[in-house]
């Protein structure tokens, strides 16, 4: 890999937190997880500073790399709550949307993506396909 040590400290802290985001899911009710989420149905300010953004851009690039090396599924939710907490660490806030739909045969279909001032940070290709459900701010 051609990251910095810093990047592949990084890379090990998201790739055990991506593991037990995980698992949280696969174990726990939702309802349990919502309230470490945020304030519900409520958004995040809709401008950020220019260094706010670059954090972000930095933590959606990380998360996503690592998501596409974890033997175990890291997809749109794992994705979204990595990169808010990560986020939320270092003082930015967000807002983390849950949306659905039904595709071309009926079946639902679920989708998380999060942003950070007006800047998607993950999940944003294709969001516009889906009705928000939920949402959750710092």
């Amino acid at each position: 890999m051609k990251l910095t040590w810093r990047e592949k400290v990084l890379f090990i802290s998201i790739f055990s937190l991506t593991a037990v985001i995980r698992m949280i899911i696969l174990l726990l009710p939702f309802r349990w997880l919502a309230p470490f989420l945020g304030e519900k149905m409520q958004e995040s300010v809709m401008k950020e500073t220019n260094n706010n953004y670059a954090c972000a851009r930095h933590v959606a690039q990380i998360v996503t790399l690592v998501s596409r090396h974890t033997p175990w599924e890291s997809k749109c939710l794992v994705q979204a709550i990595a990169a808010k907490l990560l986020l939320h660490q270092r003082g930015i806030s967000t807002t983390l949307y849950l949306g659905v739909c039904k595709d071309q045969k009926g079946t639902m279909l679920a989708h998380a993506w999060l942003r950070c001032g007006e800047m998607i940070v993950t999940g944003g290709q294709g969001r516009g396909l889906f009705t928000i459900v939920g949402r959750f701010a710092d």
